[in-house]
């Protein structure tokens, strides 16, 4: 439980990042599924450059990059709070559960 006001904002903070990584995930998720079906592989070097010509002629592909778009405008999100983060409190905690979590994981390690 947060015990000041800054504890307070970092958990909201907390709760931001954390959201915006859980977004990410899905958003992968849901690419995959567009990526299968136009059959390209996303590690490919011109994998962006195939995207854009097939987006043309395919609505799958239009929203593949519609959706990669997404995941990179997330990225910048997360990057944007972390770098807030950095400058308001001096650090990002390596596990963002450290600034959500409400200290009961603590509680129950401590108990015999």
């Amino acid at each position: 439980m947060a015990k000041s006001h800054r504890d307070f904002q970092k958990r909201r903070l907390g709760y931001i990042l954390n959201c915006l990584e859980k977004a990410m995930e899905h958003t992968l998720e849901l690419k995959a599924e567009f990526d299968a079906i136009l059959g390209i592989d996303p590690l490919e070097d011109e994998y962006l450059d195939t995207l854009v010509l097939l987006a043309e002629a395919s609505s799958h592909a239009k929203f593949a990059l519609l959706l990669h778009n997404g995941l990179l405008q997330t990225n910048q999100a997360q990057t944007i709070y972390s770098q807030f983060a950095l400058h308001a409190w001096g650090a990002v905690p390596d596990q963002i559960s450290k600034w959500t979590n409400t200290g009961q994981d603590y509680i129950e390690s401590k108990k015999p």
